[in-house]
């Protein structure tokens, strides 16, 4: 009896053993119940059944695009890319927790394995890019564009229409916003927000500059002449946007051509002239640089360029000198003017102002020697510069170069009225001197003289060089 008692004892221990490690071993090769991998519930399952199951149920991961406010959806896509089996590490990491706590309820937390490549998933986003836009494109026909702010000038007055924002799609910036946030890996379905179309020109700085402009007036300067005159006779009608201004250019045009023939002179090449001394004198002016206009066409656009630019001070840029001839009424004009005589024949120079002889310098002019006499006619007062370095050449060909207190340009082959302080007071003023002794063309002064006459002188003011450069 008592043998049959231990018997059935051992008997008892040996199944309760049996079935203790077969419940272990299941546990321990078991995922515990609602383990969910790679968003598969896989409790209850093997290593081998589960990632039967997992690798069965992967799908394509999939994208939509969706206006967020209007919920509308705008395309919804696939992409056609292979998932790697990366995710066995994981089940391999869960089961060896389970080994640790075979009994646990509670499934282990298990990670998201990137079983998806990022590179691959954007190439094949790419290649989509032309189905994705026409679907935008489709999309925006029933949508509003956005409009760019808009200037509008009339009779001088500016008007502002504000840009305003659209519901249209950018298919640029929606398409490279779905690539940036593209990742399979975090969300097999994912949802991505359209991007809206925005202005692409406020123009509220703009409206705010041409606005003061036009409150105001500017200067225009040519030869020596300015005019005052408000904007707002000259910018009066037209448009600013984003691509530039389109305004009507003709009161650019007409303000030039007024003063074109207000001020600008044209004429016979041979002239008379009666000296501020009172002696009649008649000369060659074939050189002379003072006959010039306003190119119309140029300046005008030029003028209004300026003033949209905001320049209140503008100095004519567009002259044309070509045309060196006078009208006997406009010399009388030049006359009236404040301006400079060179007279050859004695070999002086006098400052008139106001009709009165104000300064009087004795001058060393060109030297016939080697034909280079200072020309003869009207020119005016192209450029001047404090101090400058004159270089050129000397009559046996040799290269020189002189530093000069001041010079005033002339005509664009280098004629100039300039200090001299190299020349000798026995020279300046002697017609004798000149034929060995003068200039390369220039109207050499005594610094002192140079001195006073360029502060009393001025860009455009007329020269009028007269008498007999070849006499010695």
């Amino acid at each position: 009896m008592k043998i049959n008692k231990k018997f059935w004892l051992l008997v008892t221990l040996a199944v309760i053993a049996a079935v203790c490690g077969g419940y272990y071993g299941w546990h321990t090769t078991h995922f515990a119940k609602n383990t969910v991998v790679q968003g598969v519930n896989i409790g209850k399952l093997s290593y081998k059944n589960a990632d039967s199951k997992i690798s069965s149920e992967l799908k394509e991961p999939e994208f939509t695009l969706k206006d967020p406010q209007t919920k509308e959806i705008i395309y919804q896509g696939k992409l056609k890319i292979a998932a790697s089996h990366a995710y066995r590490d994981e089940l391999k990491n869960l089961l060896h927790q389970r080994q640790t706590h075979p009994f646990s309820t509670k499934p282990e937390a298990a990670k998201k394995a990137s079983i998806y490549d990022k590179k691959a998933a954007v190439d094949n986003l790419n290649s989509q890019k032309a189905q994705i836009t026409q679907a935008i494109a489709q999309a925006n026909q029933k949508r509003t564009a956005p409009q760019n702010a808009q200037i509008t000038l009339a009779n001088g007055q500016a008007t502002f229409k504000k840009a305003v924002s659209g519901n249209q799609i950018d298919p640029t910036a929606t398409i490279n916003n779905l690539a940036k946030q593209l990742d399979p890996n975090n969300e097999p379905k994912q949802n991505v927000s359209i991007i809206l179309k925005k202005p692409t020109w406020y123009g509220e700085d703009e409206y705010q500059k041409i606005t003061k402009i036009l409150k105001q007036n500017f200067k225009y300067t040519v030869m020596g002449k300015t005019e005052t005159t408000p904007v707002k006779n000259v910018l009066t009608e037209g448009t600013i946007n984003e691509s530039g201004s389109n305004l009507n250019m003709n009161p650019s045009y007409n303000y030039i051509r007024n003063l074109n023939q207000k001020y600008s002179l044209s004429g016979s090449q041979k002239t008379d002239f009666t000296t501020a001394q009172g002696q009649n004198v008649s000369f060659d002016n074939s050189q002379g640089t003072l006959g010039w206009k306003i190119q119309e066409y140029n300046e005008g656009r030029y003028l209004q360029g300026q003033l949209l630019a905001g320049k209140l001070t503008i100095p004519a840029k567009n002259i044309d000198n070509s045309d060196q001839k006078f009208d006997k009424s406009d010399l009388d004009a030049i006359k009236n003017q404040n301006h400079i005589e060179v007279d050859l024949t004695n070999e002086q120079l006098y400052l008139v102002e106001n009709n009165k002889v104000v300064q009087t310098a004795p001058v060393n002019t060109g030297s016939p020697k080697v034909n280079i006499a200072t020309p003869t006619g009207y020119y005016y007062i192209k450029w001047r510069k404090a101090p400058m370095t004159m270089r050129g050449t000397e009559k046996d060909g040799t290269k020189y170069s002189s530093y000069v207190p001041q010079a005033m340009d002339l005509t664009d082959d280098g004629i100039f009225i300039h200090s001299a302080p190299w020349v000798s007071k026995t020279i300046l003023g002697n017609p004798s001197a000149r034929y060995d002794h003068g200039s390369n063309g220039c109207i050499n002064v005594a610094p002192a003289d140079m001195e006073k006459l360029f502060d009393r002188s001025h860009q455009g003011m007329p020269v009028i060089v007269y008498g007999d450069g070849l006499a010695s």
